[in-house]
């Protein structure tokens, strides 16, 4: 066994070898939050790894930090532990110290592969095997934390009696373990059925493509929901075309010319679930020329920045058609490295040449996929999000297209049945937690904002546990409240809700941040929807 000293020497080592290895890139938030996390955990000063401290000592964030406003702390430390995981999944998988950062926790803990065998030669050793013993290794931050535990509820979780927790599918679970031989044929039962569940998931959600990829001026995108033209392509990847999670096709790159191409692998976007859309692009001073028929069009440029590189470090520089020119720093539109971003131009009208321009004039200019819907003059298109993996159209025949433009919360679904419910699909998912959206639209207008609601969880109607009072939360948008000390069950009981509000003005950089912030157990959100005015 390593002595105290030597361990320590060891975590050292890791930390400074991992931030000397450019795996995070040059100075960014994940490399600053690291540092400072890692410091004060080596100076004994654990206490003072707070989330105010990390934000106003590492991230740059004024004094007057408010946690609740600003999730920068929460989001960067979610793009860490991925990256982390990520690293020690391939090019740190066999070194002797592994870093993690739990769940719901910035204090780091560091992993000895010295440690493993014992723990679990100490964990098998006990007659009766149970939950206090997997948390022994839990604790000690061997592997996966999450992993193990057992009858234990998260801060907050909803439960019921008999129930133990909710998983981010709607399942729940609940696991006793008795002697060794059940333990055994429990983990033996335990690996199979992950593998499975690993299976038909990747199966089912993993990216489709197909073949060719010509370059046709408009391709279809979500039969039988989406109406109208619209061309969807990727920049830089002449791949084969893409199939996002919403059921839409993304063409290859046959519209570019110029620049150079670039692609980079293993980056974990936040902000979308379809982070291959970012996995490729264009950079330098190219063009992209889109034939479309005459008409009004929407346009929406994507873009993440996975260079790592920090705010002011990039001048994207480009122009509509020749018209004027447009400069974006896309770490500081974003609010981080690998968070996706749009940007919306509405009134687009095709050149004389039947084509839309797009002129990229900076060197370090890039772009990494498009979007071109036919639009309506003089306002932006109706932004509809139903929380789920389908898109869905209601009885008017308006498209709800599934979940979007989050960060942080999980999902659920409800087994209730729905159908006396008009337009029950919206309200078959929610997502709950501690989460925001970030929705983006044009700038220089006012939009109506809708939030939909229903309690599946609490009150008697669904199995008598909890009451009023059992889920209470704040939303906030572009840093105005909008409902203070919220609760669903006490405004519409089981009922479906929809809380509207007008006049909402889109931040500088054109967008709706939209935060749910929890009081009493965790926010809970089905769909939401943004209205032009």
């Amino acid at each position: 066994m390593q002595s105290a000293v030597s361990k320590l020497e060891a975590e050292r080592a890791e930390v400074d070898g991992i931030l000397s290895s450019g795996v995070f890139g040059r100075t960014n938030n994940l490399v600053r939050l690291l540092t400072f996390v890692c410091d004060k955990y080596f100076e004994g000063a654990i206490d003072e790894i707070k989330e105010y401290s990390i934000a106003v000592h590492a991230l740059g964030r004024p004094d007057s930090f408010d946690p609740q406003m600003d999730t920068i702390v929460r989001v960067t430390a979610h793009a860490l532990r991925k990256r982390l995981e990520d690293y020690y999944k391939s090019a740190g998988a066999e070194h002797a110290v592994h870093i993690c950062l739990p769940s719901g926790h910035y204090v780091p803990k560091f992993i000895h592969s010295s440690d493993l065998g014992a723990l679990v030669d100490e964990s098998a050793s006990d007659e009766k095997l149970n939950g206090q013993s997997l948390d022994r290794i839990a604790s000690r931050g061997i592997g996966r934390p999450e992993l193990y535990q057992v009858n234990s509820t998260p801060p907050m979780q909803e439960l019921t009696p008999g129930k133990v927790a909710e998983s981010h599918d709607g399942a729940e679970f609940s696991i006793k373990f008795g002697s060794r031989t059940r333990m055994a044929l429990a983990a033996v039962i335990f690996v199979i059925s992950a593998f499975v569940l690993t299976v038909l998931v990747w199966e089912k959600w993993s990216p489709k493509s197909g073949h060719g990829g010509s370059a046709q001026t408009l391709v279809a995108a979500a039969p039988g929901f989406i109406s109208g033209k619209i061309l969807r392509a990727m920049v830089g990847s002449a791949s084969a075309p893409y199939i996002d999670h919403g059921g839409a096709t993304w063409d290859g790159d046959h519209f570019c010319t110029g620049g150079s191409s670039f692609s980079v692998t293993g980056h974990a976007i936040q902000g979308t679930e379809d982070a291959q859309l970012f996995s490729s692009g264009r950079r330098g001073v190219f063009q992209c020329n889109y034939p479309v028929p005459p008409g009004t069009y929407e346009i929406h440029l994507l873009f993440a920045e996975t260079s790592g590189l920090q705010e002011a470090s990039r001048n994207v520089a480009f122009s509509i058609n020749g018209g004027a020119p447009n400069n974006l720093d896309v770490v500081d539109d974003a609010g981080g490295d690998d968070i996706a971003t749009t940007k919306v131009f509405t009134d687009v009208t095709p050149a004389s040449d039947g084509k839309i321009h797009l002129d990229f004039t900076t060197g370090e200019a890039f772009l990494n996929a498009v979007e071109i819907l036919q639009g309506t003059p003089h306002r932006m298109l109706p932004v509809r999000i139903v929380v789920g993996h389908s898109p869905f159209r209601d009885s008017l025949g308006n498209v709800w297209m599934p979940d979007r433009y989050f960060f942080g919360g999980r999902l659920s679904s409800f087994g209730g049945d729905l159908s006396k419910v008009a337009d029950g699909r919206l309200y078959e998912w929610h997502r709950f937690g501690h989460f925001h959206y970030i929705v983006p639209v044009a700038t220089g207008g006012r939009y109506t904002l809708r939030l939909y609601f229903m309690e599946h969880w609490f009150g008697v109607q669904n199995g008598g546990i909890g009451g009023v009072g059992s889920r209470v939360f704040d939303v906030s948008c572009n840093g105005s409240m909008l409902l203070k000390g919220f609760d669903i069950l006490r405004e519409a009981g089981s009922e479906p809700l929809i809380k509207s509000f007008q006049h909402i003005e889109p931040t500088p950089q054109g967008k709706i941040e939209i935060y749910f912030t929890p009081d009493a157990n965790y926010p809970s959100i089905s769909a939401i929807e943004v209205l032009p005015e």
